[in-house]
């Protein structure tokens, strides 16, 4: 009997003592007043981190260059020159695009050859129209070849067109305007939609 009370007083001990101790408390190595830091804990695996709902960089820009088929063209209400939709999600090119809108026919143009061309410009900042010659009196007169002070772009742009040609051209920054040409588009990537109106042979 004495036996057996002894066993149940140490027992009654142990029962109180486990009330005392915190729940779920894991045993440590640390001795006391070492305990681990916040950053400590969190490099602890199985450790479970904040999450955290702010944006992510944007230094990534706009993903990938846009390509001309990105770009959409539609007739203008009026009837006269074109709308230009620039999207959003893709960024300027750096070099000079183009993308046929409408077959022309006869010889394709070559250097030396002397174009006559109906032009709308967008500046791709902003996608506003601002220089149009469509329905306006007089045209573009370039002379592929030849170099062209103010928007050296043209020659390129315009290789191998024929007339009726109708092309869509995206000319980077450092081809379109010049930038001592005191244009306000100078230094501006540039959308344009051209259409070669006539082609004179070089003589």
């Amino acid at each position: 009997m004495r036996n057996a009370g002894k066993i149940i007083t140490v027992a009654a001990v142990a029962a109180a003592l486990a009330a005392c101790s915190p729940p779920n408390e894991q045993p440590s190595d640390l001795p006391p007043g070492a305990e681990p830091t916040p950053s400590e804990q969190a490099a602890q695996p199985g450790t479970q981190q904040p999450t955290s709902s702010a944006p992510q960089d944007q230094g990534q820009g706009q993903g990938e260059p846009c390509t001309a088929e990105d770009i959409k063209v539609t007739q203008s209400s009026e009837g006269e020159g074109y709308q230009v939709t620039i999207p959003q999600d893709c960024a300027e090119p750096a070099k000079l695009l183009t993308r046929e809108l409408q077959a022309g026919s006869g010889e394709a143009a070559a250097e030396g050859d002397q174009l006559d061309v109906d032009y709308s410009i967008v500046a791709w900042s902003d996608g506003e129209v601002k220089e149009n010659s469509f329905g306006q009196l007089g045209v573009l007169s370039v002379q592929l070849g030849e170099q062209q002070p103010e928007f050296e772009g043209w020659n390129e742009a315009l290789q191998g067109a024929q007339q009726g040609t109708r092309r869509l051209i995206v000319v980077p920054e450092d081809m379109g305007f010049a930038q001592d040409s005191d244009n306000p588009l100078a230094g501006e990537t540039l959308v344009v939609v051209a259409e070669v109106v006539d082609i004179a042979p070089q003589q």
